[in-house]
């Protein structure tokens, strides 16, 4: 995944695309099959939309936004002014996650896996990252590269649950992190 060619630069930014945001996220966040709770990463976070939707809507989130593109995460100044400490901002390749095992809560990747050569690669990085019992929620269009079926077999590869799984044209998947199996526990 490289960066963004100017027109998707320029595209995350434009009024249809902030208009589908306004729209889409709610749906998708509404979607989520536990609250939203505790310690939130978003990967290709873009200019902000999404993330700005999502402090607005979880007071009690912190949420780490991240971004491959150093531009998309200068747009997130005045967020950052606005939030404070709930919001962090870094630059980091959604491949090779900056972050510790069990880091977060919940991760999300909102019309960013249609970009990806490995999206098992990410799932598995997205699953290190998130705590046991933890959420992921990816959203995306039904892309010829990147179809819900393909994130299903990958989140299933990992024994991930997946509790909602829905949409056409633009399709939503949610599932949690199994929680370890504990071999000493005695029958």
């Amino acid at each position: 995944m490289g960066t963004l060619s100017w027109f998707e630069r320029w595209w995350l930014s434009a009024w249809p695309h902030r208009l589908h945001i306004r729209g889409f996220v709610p749906k998708f966040l509404d979607a989520s099959p536990e609250p939203f709770r505790g310690e939130v990463l978003e990967v290709g976070a873009g200019a902000g939309w999404t993330s700005q939707q999502i402090l607005e809507t979880y007071p009690q989130v912190e949420l780490t936004a991240t971004d491959l593109d150093p531009r998309a995460t200068k747009s997130f100044r005045p967020l950052q002014e606005k939030y404070g400490h709930r919001l962090k901002v870094q630059e980091a390749d959604i491949l090779e996650l900056p972050f510790d095992r069990a880091s977060f809560d919940v991760v999300i990747a909102v019309h960013v896996m249609h970009h990806l050569d490995d999206a098992p690669g990410a799932i598995q990085q997205f699953l290190r990252i998130l705590r046991p019992g933890g959420m992921i929620g990816i959203a995306d269009e039904e892309h010829r590269h990147r179809r819900r079926a393909d994130v299903e077999r990958a989140l299933a590869a990992e024994e991930a649950d997946i509790k909602v799984s829905e949409g056409n044209g633009h399709f939503m998947v949610w599932a949690t992190k199994p929680y370890p199996q504990d071999a000493t526990v005695a029958s």
